[in-house]
């Protein structure tokens, strides 16, 4: 298998070209150095570093390192995910070889990545340093770095094996990646929202520790030492924060699988032997099981043709569920004619099957989170009274998350436009089911984030249903502004994802400004709350709700004017879709 493994890339290499090679071994050679540099470093700073450290600061160092290599192995596996193996089943059924030697190869040949080249000899290097410092009983580590190694590469290679199966569905493809890398995104950011919601709590210990300090080197007496009565409650205090903080983390790591390296090195720093044997026990029998699993299920799908479906069952259930629901897009919805309705519906179908709406969540979601713990952490009284602002711009963020969708409304249905192009319904109504189709986001998402900033900034009631009527209205403006682009300046999109294909600078540009603009053209909903305090300074308000129904005049004068500009929407996009179904259709 090797030898035939060995062949193959030989051919492979002639008959690539000569750039081909030289890059093929500049990246080998870069890789190389990499990894020297990794295990220098990490033999030095183990040294140097951590020669007198306590077991807590060894701990701490080896946890992050675990958490780290955990977290780059698992954003390498969405790069896996489409990837085979290196030996295919398929192809090596009728030779008299074990599958089990070429499982194994397959898994082995997982390891070549770049998370393994710069973190496995940084681990072994730290173990080396390890073993310098606390002598022979440290020689455990190895153990632990290969047991920890072992159980995680396996578990995410029997992920991978799952995943791939389940992505045989080019939709359920898509939906999968759009879903790790939502996961990945939103779990990257956790550290950061979790720094900002504390960052203010340890500012405010900080200065207050700072405080007693200088009163107690300040004062003299009876006051020096109620200061340095009080100095020694708050350090005692601060010592059993962190205690608990310490146990807090200790538990974590004894029951989390993932942080059974950083305590079994601890353990052995500490001469408990068994306790970090039975860590590397604990690793290696979950990488047996996982690869045991995966070896089975790869059997089961490869060899035996996977599971047998009892399809008469089937029907018969079928048969039992009694008559067929009417399918979202036979629905007809309230209030709108029965050409809008299906407009609509249709719309709406294609955005939900779409993996590229899901990710349009991620901005919101991240904006969203971010705009919270930063409003959560100023005073109140600043709060409530920039709070009208702080509504509209939670809105704004929310709406602009949707922009790639509402800019370029015709770009997601690639050459599905040809559909609107041969249909008889008129096109004003084509834009108008367009719009509603994207409510369900662009509403929902800016209610939520209305109702969140009345969460943190408790307003008057008015003020927050003066707020629905200032979304509406804002989600109208957008939405005639997104019109003009998706039928002046569209843009077409790659195979998956929002990526634009190449050759579009200059509407690429145009759309760019567009989101800076959109601040810009939602200024005048702000009008309510200048007028609401030019009367109460004049001291004319008298209690009257002036925000509330100015917007809902607002929104009566945003909703005469989208049924106006609609109408000329619709005869601007009869006269351009010819040119809209050439560049959304253009190869190259």
């Amino acid at each position: 298998m090797l030898w035939m493994r060995r062949r193959i890339l030989v051919n492979r290499m002639r008959r690539s070209g000569k750039l081909s090679n030289v890059v093929f071994a500049g990246l080998i050679v870069l890789g190389a150095l990499a990894s020297i540099a990794s295990f220098v470093f990490a033999f030095w700073f183990g040294v140097d570093e951590l020669q007198e450290s306590s077991p807590g600061v060894i701990m701490a160092v080896w946890l992050g390192i675990s958490l780290l290599f955990a977290f780059f192995w698992f954003l390498g596996l969405l790069t896996e995910l489409q990837r085979s193996d290196s030996m295919s089943f398929k192809n090596l059924l009728h030779l008299p070889i074990s599958l089990g030697w070429v499982f194994l190869y397959n898994y082995f040949s997982s390891f070549l990545s770049i998370s393994m080249v710069l973190f496995l000899p940084g681990m072994i290097g730290l173990s080396m340093a390890m073993v310098w410092n606390a002598g022979a009983s440290m020689l455990l580590c190895f153990l632990l770095v290969l047991g920890y190694l072992g159980m995680v590469t396996a578990v995410t290679y029997q992920l991978r094996g799952w995943l791939a199966k389940m992505m045989e569905d080019k939709r359920r493809g898509r939906n999968i990646v759009m879903g790790l890398t939502f996961f990945i995104v939103v779990l990257a950011q956790v550290p950061n929202f979790l720094n900002m919601a504390t960052s203010d709590e340890r500012m405010e210990r900080s200065m207050h520790e700072h405080q007693l300090i200088m009163k107690t080197l300040e004062t003299k007496g009876a006051e020096k030492e109620a200061a340095q009565k009080e100095l020694d409650a708050f350090q005692l205090q601060k010592a059993e924060r962190a205690a608990s903080q310490q146990r807090l983390i200790n538990l974590a790591t004894v029951s989390i699988p993932l942080g059974w390296l950083p305590y079994g090195v601890r353990a052995s720093y500490e001469g408990r032997i068994w306790i970090s044997l039975l860590c590397a026990f604990g690793m290696f029998a979950l990488a047996g099981l996982s690869l045991r699993r995966s070896y089975r299920k790869t059997l089961a799908g490869v060899v035996d043709g996977g599971p047998v479906r009892d399809i008469a069952k089937q029907e018969d259930s079928r048969v039992k569920a009694g008559p067929r629901k009417p399918m979202l897009v036979e629905r007809h919805l309230p209030w709108i004619g029965e050409q809008s309705s299906a407009m609509t519906l249709m719309a709406l179908r294609a955005l939900l099957r779409a993996p590229e709406t899901k990710m349009m969540l991620l901005g919101p979601v991240i904006m969203l989170g971010l705009f919270g713990v930063m409003v959560s952490n100023n005073d109140l009284e600043g709060r409530l009274f920039w709070a009208p602002m702080m509504t509209l711009s939670a809105m704004a963020m929310s709406l602009l998350s949707l922009q790639q969708a509402l800019q370029n409304q015709f770009g997601l249905d690639r050459d599905g436009f040809r559909a609107f192009l041969l249909s008889p319904v008129p096109r004003d109504i084509i834009l108008l089911g367009k719009n509603l189709a994207l409510v369900p986001l662009g509403i929902g998402v800016g209610l939520v984030a209305l109702i969140l900033v009345q969460v943190v900034l408790p307003q008057d009631i008015t003020h927050f249903l003066g707020g629905i009527f200032q979304l509406l209205s804002a989600y109208m403006l957008v939405s005639l502004a997104g019109n003009f682009l998706s039928i002046l300046w569209p843009m077409r999109l790659k195979g998956v994802g929002m990526k634009a294909a190449g050759g579009q600078g200059t509407a690429f540009l145009v759309h760019f400004l567009s989101i800076l603009l959109v601040p810009i053209a939602l200024a005048p909903l702000l009008i309510p709350w200048g007028a609401e305090l030019y009367l109460d300074s004049l001291g004319w308000l008298g209690g009257a709700p002036v925000y509330l129904m100015l917007h809902i005049a607002l929104f009566a004068a945003a909703f005469a004017f989208y049924r106006w500009c609609l109408k000329r929407q619709g005869a601007l996009l009869q006269r351009r879709e010819l040119h809209i179904l050439e560049t959304l259709t253009r190869e190259g």
